[in-house]
């Protein structure tokens, strides 16, 4: 992927890639790697924090491809975003090239510090040098998005009811429930031949289910579906949806 190509779109992870450094070796229902790798790419998005507040960042994109990394930044006085990219040199993770990218525009801003220049004009130089009006500012703008708020339990149930998440947001997510249970008992119950055990659990789950839907909870997430967010506002990263 060229710089001109970069211009004009985000780099993303796929749906079953690690989401701090892109490795295909993820095991089912799981974002990150290992917990090292997802710690690394926490404390180096901490690092960035720093560099954010500097730049006085509304909002911050990050995202990475094998040849690249990118911080996009949407200044508070700006409708203009700052791209600040980086070629990665092969052998290390997204989050240490990511790293040698802060501090690279950090040193940057030291530097005119250092001869003079007031903290926000060096700040305003980096942030226009930068400036790409090609990309539409609204492009790193998180998205909000309701969630599922649901116990241990709860995703067990689901997961015994063989129901996805997505059908909790269904008028009819009750009666979806119910279904569900209804098709599997007809499997499992012990008049049948079928496993008494697993119809107890499936009984519990049912019941548990019917519960939530009941009295649904909801969280609502403020993020992106296909890069690291960030929200001047919280000073908060948030990982992708």
């Amino acid at each position: 992927m060229t710089e001109t190509s970069l211009v004009q779109s985000k780099i993303s992870c796929g749906k079953n890639q690690c989401l701090a450094c892109g490795s295909n070796s993820m095991r089912a229902g799981r974002r990150y790697c290992s917990s090292e790798c997802r710690d690394q790419m926490l404390w180096v998005l901490s690092l960035s924090k720093g560099l954010l507040i500097a730049f006085n960042a509304r909002y911050a994109a990050f995202s990475f491809d094998q040849n690249f990394v990118i911080l996009d930044i949407l200044p508070v006085w700006s409708q203009d975003i700052s791209r600040f990219l980086y070629r990665r040199p092969g052998g290390k993770k997204p989050a240490e090239d990511l790293k040698n990218l802060i501090l690279q525009s950090g040193n940057e801003w030291y530097r005119l510090v250092h001869n003079k220049t007031s903290k926000s004009y060096a700040s305003l130089v980096i942030l226009k040098k930068n400036h790409k009006k090609e990309i539409n500012p609204k492009s790193i703008r998180p998205n909000k998005k309701l969630k599922p708020r649901l116990s241990r339990f709860e995703r067990e149930s689901l997961k015994l009811l063989e129901l996805q998440i997505e059908e909790l947001f269904s008028e009819s997510h009750v009666a979806k429930i119910r279904s569900a249970y209804k098709r599997l008992a007809k499997v499992y119950h012990p008049d049948m031949g079928g496993d008494a055990e697993k119809f107890k659990k499936l009984n519990a789950a049912h019941q548990q289910m019917i519960l939530w839907a009941e009295n649904p909870h909801f969280t609502l997430r403020k993020a992106l579906m296909d890069c690291w967010s960030y929200d001047g506002a919280t000073n908060r990263w948030s990982p992708p949806l």
